[in-house]
């Protein structure tokens, strides 16, 4: 019996029958899934943190969303998403899961396939406070100062990135729908002018609750995908 592999089980050898979204078909078979390809769905919970990266164009930090939607190559031949990755491990960008938003903000991050990067670390949750030119304070997390672009003096930089009490004048949001709604409700977006008085550690344990869809190849390949995407991809039990 044919199901989307969002309502496969964990578990149990499946073979993927067919894609209902080609960009998707296109994305994976990239990275070596294919329409007959055998994987499996695994049942494990998933901490989603922001990381740091050193890429070709400097330092980036990535919002653990995006984090698990990038494929890296490891030196050591593993292939896994970035959001798996370990302090001083070092690969290249196999390629990435997600649509056009995400290869945008890594364009803009100086990011492509291809591109060796070190990960240099996971980042704690820790809270921005921000004021906005009306005066307005914020509270961001890590991850959505991390989607705020702009320039600091002579320098376009990661919000997260910016000095204290300087002004950050805003030139883009990077990611998708969500991120831009999620910005745009606390005022945020092109052309604002932002200052961060502090960053402190967030008064609770954070995670984005996102219900990835986890996959392992028979070749090893480790995939998170959303919800969205599970669905768009059909599977039959192996055998």
């Amino acid at each position: 019996m044919t199901v989307p592999l969002f309502e496969s089980p964990a578990g149990r050898p499946l073979v993927l029958k067919a894609f209902t979204d080609p960009d998707l078909a296109v994305r994976l078979g990239r990275m070596g899934l294919y329409e007959g390809s055998e994987i499996e769905r695994l049942d494990q919970e998933v901490l989603v943190q922001p990381v740091r990266i050193k890429g070709p164009a400097g330092e980036a930090v990535l919002g653990g969303g995006m984090a698990m939607k990038v494929v890296i190559h490891l030196d050591d031949g593993r292939k896994l998403p970035l959001a798996e990755m370990r302090t001083g491990e070092t690969g290249h960008m196999e390629g990435f899961t997600g649509g056009p938003a995400l290869s945008d903000t890594l364009a803009v991050l100086g990011l492509s396939s291809g591109d060796r990067i070190r990960f240099l670390r996971h980042l704690p949750p820790m809270t921005y406070i921000t004021r906005l030119e009306t005066g307005v304070r914020v509270h961001l997390t890590e991850g959505m100062a991390a989607k705020i672009w702009g320039r600091s003096g002579n320098e376009e930089v990661q919000f997260i990135c910016a000095p204290t009490d300087n002004p950050f004048a805003v030139l883009q949001i990077l990611g998708g729908k969500r991120a831009r709604q999620m910005l745009y409700s606390r005022q945020i977006e092109p052309g604002t002018i932002l200052v961060l008085e502090n960053v402190a550690p967030a008064q609770s344990l954070r995670t984005e609750t996102l219900n990835p869809v986890v996959i392992a190849s028979r070749e090893g390949l480790r995939l998170f995908l959303n919800p969205e995407d599970g669905r768009r991809i059909l599977v039959t039990p192996a055998g």
